[in-house]
């Protein structure tokens, strides 16, 4: 019993020494940061275009997408909200948008513990198709949360798993 009673007392030492350890990491880290994502995709930049903008079809062919409901504030502000893989609802509204050009999405809540920009440019790719530069310029409140977004998930892993998503679903579209 003693020996069993040490062991748990060992591990939770072990498990609040690697907290603080990611805590005071986190901490030191700068709370916010930019990744840039480049890519050339098979496709048009209006069919890139259009893929990115139908909010509606985005839970179709992104998996971290679950849903997409959409509201009209007030204002006139159309706001976009994405559920993802744990029921959270998160709302987008655009803040720039140049048709086949330039994309600014900006997450519309401040009481997240993570938010910011994402900023898609598309430029015609040299060997045809098109170049989509996807850039994040976000940051992560809880320290921890920057810790293990810099060290085991990457500052650009959302950014990756969209591209990807987007070149298979436009790869899945042509003929």
């Amino acid at each position: 019993m003693k020996l069993a009673l040490f062991i748990l007392l060992g591990l939770g030492t072990l498990l609040a020494l690697v907290a603080l350890v990611f805590y005071l990491a986190g901490s030191r880290m700068p709370r916010e940061h930019r990744s840039v994502v480049s890519v050339t995709l098979r496709a048009s930049r209006a069919a890139v275009w259009a893929a990115i903008t139908d909010y509606a079809a985005m839970s179709s062919w992104w998996p971290a997408v679950k849903g997409v409901r959409t509201e009209k504030l007030a204002d006139g502000t159309e706001l976009t909200w994405n559920k993802d893989d744990h029921g959270r609802e998160i709302p987008f509204r655009t803040g720039e948008s140049r048709v086949n050009e330039k994309l600014v999405r900006i997450i519309a809540r401040d009481d997240l513990p993570f938010g910011g920009t994402w900023t898609f440019e598309l430029a015609d790719s040299p060997g045809g198709g098109t170049r989509l530069t996807l850039t994040e310029d976000g940051f992560i409140n809880p320290p921890m949360f920057r810790a293990v977004a810099k060290w085991f998930i990457g500052l650009d892993a959302t950014q990756k798993d969209f591209t990807t998503q987007l070149e298979k679903h436009l790869a899945a579209k042509s003929p």
